[in-house]
C-alpha cells in the first residue's frame, strides 16, 4: 500500500473558545476538544478530536461550516502505526457504504450533530462518523469521513480530508471540506453543530489472512514521541463558514505526565 505524508496529532483534553479572524464579523463561536488515549509519551495512542459550533445570537442556527483545517504537532503520523492497511474509493463508499470497504481501511470512528430550522422550530439531527483511508489525492494521503445520519432523516455523506505537508512546529495539516447539506430542495442548509472522530485503533478490528482463515487483530496506534516539545504539543484550527466568516485558534497541548515506570 502506498503510504505518503503524515497524519499527525497528539491532542490532550482541552476546550478552546475560537475567536473570529481579524476583520471578520464572527457570528459563530467554536469550542474545540481534543484528547489522546492512552495519555503517555513513547506509547501508541488513539487520537480524539472534535468541535462544537454555537451561534453568537441566541436561538439562531449557526452558519454552516464549509471547511475545517487542523495543523497538527510534529513527531507523529500514520506511518508510525498499522492503521489504514487498505483503501476505500470515495465512489464505493458513497454507493455501497461501509459494507463496500475493507475493514482495514477504517482509521477512526465518531459522531456528529446538526441543526436545521423548519419554520419557527429548530430540529436536531444525529449521525455516526467513520474515518477511512481513501486513495491518495495527488501526492497526499486522503482521509474520508463517512457520515451516516440517524434521526430524523436517514442520509449518507462523505467529507473528504487531505493531509497536506507542513514544517516547523507542525508536521501536517488535515484539510477537510464539509459539503453543504440542504434540508430539502431550495430549503436551508443543515448546520453541523458538533463533530468528533478518533484516529486510532480504539473500537477498530482488522483481519489478516492466516492459512485458510481470517484472524482478527487490533492495529497499532500512532506512536507518541519520547519527548514533548517545550511548551507542549502545538496545533492550530481554522474554520470557514458559509457566511464567509472565519475562526482560528492556536494552542499548546500540555505534555503528558511521565509514566511511573519511565515508559
Amino acid at each position: 500500500m502506498r503510504r505518503t505524508g503524515s497524519l499527525t496529532a497528539v491532542l490532550t483534553c482541552v476546550g478552546l473558545l475560537v475567536s473570529p479572524a481579524a476583520g471578520d464579523a464572527g457570528p459563530q463561536r467554536i469550542t474545540l476538544q481534543t484528547a489522546f488515549a492512552p495519555d503517555r509519551l513513547r506509547t501508541p495512542t488513539t487520537i480524539q478530536f472534535g468541535f462544537h459550533v454555537l451561534s453568537a445570537n441566541p436561538g439562531q442556527v449557526p452558519s454552516p461550516v464549509t471547511k475545517m483545517s487542523l495543523d497538527l504537532p510534529a513527531g507523529m503520523g500514520l506511518a508510525t502505526s498499522t492503521l489504514g492497511l487498505a483503501q476505500c474509493p470515495p465512489a464505493t463508499l458513497i454507493e455501497q457504504g461501509l459494507a463496500g470497504c475493507p475493514a482495514s481501511a477504517q482509521v477512526g470512528i465518531g459522531t456528529a450533530e446538526a441543526e436545521m430550522r423548519v419554520e419557527h422550530e429548530i430540529l436536531d439531527e444525529s449521525a455516526t462518523v467513520h474515518a477511512l483511508l481513501g486513495p491518495p489525492a495527488g501526492e497526499n494521503e486522503q482521509v474520508l469521513f463517512y457520515v451516516e445520519a440517524i434521526t430524523p432523516v436517514g442520509a449518507q455523506f462523505v467529507f473528504p480530508g487531505v493531509i497536506l505537508p507542513a514544517s516547523g512546529r507542525y508536521s501536517g495539516r488535515l484539510d477537510t471540506t464539509i459539503p453543504l447539506i440542504p434540508t430539502w430542495s431550495e430549503g436551508p442548509n443543515v448546520s453541523v453543530t458538533s463533530f468528533s472522530s478518533t484516529i486510532g485503533p480504539r473500537g477498530l478490528t482488522y483481519y489478516r489472512h492466516l492459512k485458510d482463515r481470517f484472524v482478527p487483530f487490533h492495529p497499532r496506534g500512532i506512536a507518541v514521541p519520547a519527548h514533548c516539545p517545550r511548551g507542549g504539543f502545538p496545533f492550530r484550527a481554522d474554520f470557514t463558514f458559509l457566511d464567509r466568516t472565519r475562526a482560528t485558534a492556536t494552542s499548546a497541548v500540555p505534555c503528558p505526565a511521565p509514566h511511573p515506570f519511565g515508559r
